[in-house]
């Protein structure tokens, strides 16, 4: 009898549902921490493992998940915790991040070389921008590449610094909008004018185009952009660095990557490399100095580990001053992007003017 309301009064303390529900969540939690680390070890995706290590997780949801007594704002932050963490899993379980039209693609679900696809590498570690397939073309080929649009500086004399998107569609999601653009040109290309803007206030020329690569087929857009770079370089032959700017793109419940500078936030910016270049080490060496030079004057403006991708060029066996960079990701505001444009503009001046790069009247 004893027994009987005993395991009577354990049942009504315990329900069923709820003891399930919370070994599900310390199983996920401990996946995550294993995974992190593991990627961390092996050096894959130490960008975004590091942006997922920082991140604060909710531990009071998981172990009062099922109980009663919520108020209502503690259900609403009850349900966005629950829905984070679905989509948080799902990256890290099957490599999809639902904030990034890239990993939806089949390719993805490949296992990579360096171990499971399910270990937080849903950007492929040796394409995390999915170039697509390299187009082998002689860099001399006499096809004459299209024309550049909105160019900032006419004296193809006086540009030092050519600026396009290869992927044109990426846009700011941190103040409510959309983080894509189907139709038109992406808030990204605004970063990109603002680049030019600033660079040329210090007298460096600088050229941007507009052009759109990443539609009608996304998979296509190195292909298509590769033709930008080559017409920036024939029509501005003084261009030393050629930058293709973008936008990274990570899981829902990931936090924006700011840093405060001056009193103002604005983004991080990531330097990525292709390494399936021959000259990629010099494009390795442009952007250690850059990131060096940027610590001085603007600490925590770049992120200190350059992202490297084994199987991508990028376009940048165009130039030795070729490099990729990102500037935040949807998380941020174009503001804040825009303000980081600023920052880089002036650290791009002052690298160009010590290595007396710059045409002098």
């Amino acid at each position: 009898m004893l027994n009987e309301h005993y395991r009577h009064r354990t049942w009504k303390l315990w329900p069923s549902g709820i003891w399930p529900r919370r070994l599900a969540g310390f199983l996920v939690i401990m996946l995550f921490v294993f995974s992190m680390l593991y990627a961390l070890n092996h050096g894959s995706s130490r960008y975004l493992t590091s942006l997922l290590l920082k991140q604060k997780f909710p531990l009071e949801v998981i172990l009062l998940e099922g109980g009663a007594g919520f108020s209502q704002p503690e259900r609403e932050r009850l349900e966005q915790s629950r829905a984070q963490g679905v989509s948080l899993g799902m990256f890290l379980l099957t490599g999809v991040n639902i904030a990034d039209a890239r990993t939806f693609f089949l390719s993805y679900f490949s296992p990579p070389p360096q171990g499971p696809a399910w270990l937080g590498w849903a950007y492929h570690p040796d394409d995390p921008e999915q170039e697509g397939p390299i187009i082998l073309e002689p860099l001399d080929e006499e096809i004459k590449p299209p024309s550049i649009s909105s160019p900032q500086h006419q004296d193809p004399d006086k540009v030092l610094v050519g600026i396009y998107h290869t992927h044109n569609s990426e846009s700011y999601s941190g103040d409510g909008g959309s983080d894509h653009e189907t139709d038109s040109n992406g808030e990204v290309v605004r970063v990109g004018a603002a680049l030019a803007k600033a660079l040329e206030k210090k007298g460096i020329g600088a050229v941007h185009s507009e052009r759109r690569h990443d539609t009608p087929d996304f998979m296509k857009a190195y292909g298509v952009s590769v033709n930008t770079g080559k017409a920036l370089l024939a029509d501005y032959p003084t261009i030393k660095l050629l930058l293709d700017i973008h936008r990274d793109g990570v899981p829902p419940g990931i936090s924006k990557s700011t840093v405060t500078i001056g009193g103002r936030e604005v983004s991080k910016v990531l330097i990525v490399i292709g390494k399936k270049n021959p000259q990629w080490q010099k494009n390795e060496a442009l952007a250690q100095e850059l990131i060096e030079q940027a610590n001085k004057k603007y600490p925590g403006l770049f992120v200190p580990v350059i992202s490297y991708a084994a199987d991508a060029r990028y376009n940048q066996h165009l130039s030795e001053g070729g490099l990729l960079l990102e500037f935040g990701s949807q998380q941020n505001t174009l503001q804040e992007a825009e303000g980081s444009a600023e920052l880089v503009a002036d650290v791009l001046a002052e690298w160009l003017k010590s290595k007396e790069l710059t045409n002098k009247p």
